[in-house]
């Protein structure tokens, strides 16, 4: 298992390091700039974690997946660089606020477009079965045994998501050590707790990154 601890004592430093690891094409800014969305979806700390969590996909050469279900979703701003990396089929953006999940639709329009390579699904994640997911969106029953779970919002709801994932599905989770913003219910203080509440058979890399307000921790592997 690889371990990495990042340390951006100052929002400059976080910049800095955004500026050197992510990259963004000119239509993903257009988006941004376009206003429609939570301008907070682009904070520097969303979008360092988003990048980091990208690199170590990188690092650890994982195999391109088929499909993948994002819990959690927001409005899906990272989805797009995962189709530029991986040749994905689908990408499912699950979450429980409809609201959310039309701009992520909005926000992906070009993939959705494309015979719904990524689908909005307004469902509560605490009631599925990652490991064969049943959900209805756009008027379609979809029954998917996604091959990566990413959940980089862990710190908005409970374990039970984790449980209900087979042991051959990659998990890419983040949570963070901030209880204070709302919908903060689970968070974690230590790499070593992150690892006891949520164990792996399989860790292919757990870390930090030390933000200037809070620490968001990382973990990649096979429960």
């Amino acid at each position: 298992m690889k371990i990495d601890k990042v340390e951006l004592s100052t929002w400059q430093h976080a910049r800095e390091w955004c500026d050197h690891h992510g990259v963004i094409k000119p239509s993903y800014a257009e988006l941004i700039n376009s206003r429609a969305y939570p301008p907070h979806a682009f904070s520097m700390g969303q979008l360092c974690s988003k990048f980091w969590m990208l690199e170590w996909l990188d690092a650890l050469n994982v195999r391109s997946p088929h499909t993948v279900a994002i819990l959690g979703s927001w409005i899906g701003s990272f989805v797009s660089h995962l189709h530029d990396r991986y040749t994905i089929t689908r990408t499912y953006g699950i979450d429980c606020d409809a609201h959310s999940v039309e701009l992520s639709e909005q926000f992906n329009q070009q993939l959705v477009q494309q015979d719904w390579s990524y689908k909005g699904v307004v469902a509560d994640v605490n009631q599925l079965d990652c490991a064969h997911m049943q959900f209805e969106t756009g008027g379609e029953l979809i029954e998917v045994t996604p091959n990566w779970i990413i959940n980089t919002s862990a710190e908005h709801m409970s374990t039970d998501w984790f449980h209900t994932v087979r042991s051959d599905q990659l998990i890419i989770m983040q949570t963070n050590s901030n209880p204070e913003l709302e919908g903060h219910i689970n968070t974690v203080h230590s790499v070593q707790q992150l690892t006891a509440q949520f164990p792996m058979s399989k860790p292919l890399m757990v870390g930090e990154m030390c933000m200037p307000t809070y620490t968001r921790y990382m973990q990649i592997g096979y429960r």
